[in-house]
């Protein structure tokens, strides 16, 4: 997403890149006989443990009546639906009684088939929509590390969506258009489509370019098929329920350990998972295909927000120059593994001058109540509430011995 990735220098274009995205040719496609089937009976989600894919799964759980395949890597099927359940109690998304309409399935992306039996691997021929989430998420590994999961992956996807003429949704990132060169009007249309010597991103933007153009050049001989691009994706905007592993509460989690923040501030924009995950599944089943979806949100706030709300929950947070921030995180990575993985994120670039186009999103929600909430305190507050619950915060006190 923008804010993790930044902006990159050119770089010279991975070995296999380009050969990766041809190999889509091979792909026999079977364009659909007949209306597509909305709303579906059943669905296929890869990605269903992660963050947005436990979202994604809950909406599908409480907007449909679908019974949801879920393609999860385990050792077996058993394990495979008490990963689903623990990635939805993580993020407080668990229903019980919707448990008897998950359908999981021990497999992966990677692998032909997904490594799975033939008669289940027959099964998911029967899904009437897929979306496939599941990837590979690290900013800081090679394309090579990543291309098995979200290359490979993406591919295998489209053989069976291309097998039986089924809809395929695939959940890409903003970064791969803001990974593009800069349009003069500062305005990235939808229809942004990058050639691979206009990306200058990292490993895994790479990688979703790739997976993206495997997709688009599927839709053009044939296949139903949609991107979904969302930008930096926050947490629900009742719980607060968000992932540890993103780059932005990283590096707030280590400014609460220094007890200490910038002098300098900058904007940012948070995209409520909710809003993501209930767009998409929106548009997954009501035949919305044939476009890409950028998923963002109009409204931004100062980081002095985040350090407002941080002290009003009792934080003792001081100001420094920028450049002290930075030595002292260097220093503190050497003993602090927290503070080492803050470090190890690649510097953020500004994307206040870009502004992104949402025409075909939001022409597709006009008729619904779905809308993206605005950034305000309320919503910090309840991302520091939920981050402090689970100890991925330390308490206010605690915080306070940390930097003394």
């Amino acid at each position: 997403m923008p804010g993790e990735c930044g902006r990159h220098h050119f770089s010279p274009l991975p070995p296999g890149l380009t050969d990766d995205v041809r190999r889509g040719r091979s792909i026999a496609i079977r364009p659909p006989v007949g209306p597509i089937h909305t709303p579906p009976h059943r669905v296929l989600l890869t990605g269903g443990t992660g963050f947005l894919g436990a979202y994604l799964l809950h909406e599908f759980l409480t907007r449909t009546d679908a019974k949801i395949y879920c393609l999860v890597r385990a050792s077996s099927h058993a394990e495979a639906f008490d990963r689903i359940v623990a990635a939805l109690r993580r993020y407080k998304l668990w229903d019980p009684g919707h448990a008897s309409r998950i359908l999981p399935l021990a497999g992966d992306v990677s692998e032909p088939g997904f490594g799975l039996l033939a008669r289940e691997y027959r099964a998911l021929c029967r899904s009437d929509v897929i979306v496939h989430n599941a990837a590979k998420v690290n900013h800081v590994e090679p394309y090579s590390r990543l291309r098995a999961a979200n290359v490979e992956g993406t591919r295998h996807v489209l053989e069976l969506a291309a097998g039986g003429s089924i809809p395929l949704h695939f959940v890409s990132t903003l970064s791969v258009a803001t990974a593009s060169t800069r349009p003069a009007t500062g305005l990235i249309l939808e229809s942004t489509r990058p050639g691979p010597t206009e990306i200058h991103g990292n490993g895994y933007v790479l990688s979703k370019w790739a997976g993206e153009e495997l997709v688009a050049r599927a839709g053009e001989r044939g296949l139903p098929v949609a991107i979904h691009r969302p930008d930096r994706v926050c947490g629900g905007t009742t719980t607060g329920a968000v992932s540890t592993d993103d780059a932005f509460w990283t590096l707030i989690r280590a400014a609460v350990t220094l007890g200490a923040v910038a002098l300098e501030s900058a904007e940012f924009s948070l995209t409520p998972a909710d809003y993501v995950a209930s767009a998409i599944v929106h548009l997954a089943t009501h035949g919305a295909t044939g476009h890409t979806y950028h998923l963002t949100n109009h409204s931004t706030a100062p980081l002095t927000l985040v350090w407002e709300r941080l002290r009003a929950n009792g934080f003792r947070l001081a100001t420094a120059p920028l450049a002290d921030l930075a030595a002292r995180l260097t220093t503190g990575a050497a003993t602090d593994h927290t503070l080492a993985r803050a470090a190890a994120i690649p510097v953020q670039g500004s994307t206040a001058d870009i502004r992104f186009d949402d025409t075909n999103t939001t022409h597709a929600l006009t008729d619904t109540p779905i809308r993206c909430a605005p950034i305000t305190p309320a919503l910090i507050d309840r991302h520091i509430e939920y981050l402090t619950e689970i100890g991925f915060l330390p308490s206010p006190v605690a915080a306070a011995g940390m930097s003394a």
